[in-house]
């Protein structure tokens, strides 16, 4: 009968149901050792690390915000005219300026109206643009 590590024993504590029944098996079979022995190994005595599970609070980070001026395209470098119905046409004649999704980059062709909310329809971010 071979030694188990501490680690794995400490990775096993960790899961519950089915999952640890199925590891404690692989493991009982790896190190040839009765999944009893296993369990008994898994008692209150055995050191597992981290905090109790009821207590734990994750740590959170702020997402760093989505620029609120738009970066500008060349207008006259793409082509907004492959929708040719006339409701299409309509929206090309209002459309001022091109800028780039600050997510993901595809162009966008908007109006100068500001403040203006747009939702890109590559990713679907939606922006607002002040300036």
């Amino acid at each position: 009968m071979t030694h188990v590590p501490d680690e794995v024993l400490q990775a096993l504590a960790r899961l519950s149901g089915y999952d640890r029944m199925l590891e404690t098996d692989k493991i009982s079979a790896q190190y040839g050792v009765t999944s009893e022995w296993i369990e008994q190994q898994l008692g209150p005595s055995t050191p597992v690390s981290g905090a109790d599970p009821a207590t734990f609070a994750p740590s959170s980070k702020e997402m760093p915000g989505l620029p609120t001026v738009p970066n500008p395209a060349e207008k006259r470098s793409f082509r907004f005219a492959y929708d040719p119905s006339s409701q299409a046409a309509e929206r090309r004649k209002s459309v001022e300026q091109a800028i780039l999704c600050p997510s993901c980059g595809v162009t966008l062709g908007i109006p100068s109206i500001r403040p203006i909310k747009v939702t890109c329809p590559q990713c679907l971010q939606e922006s607002t643009f002040q300036a």
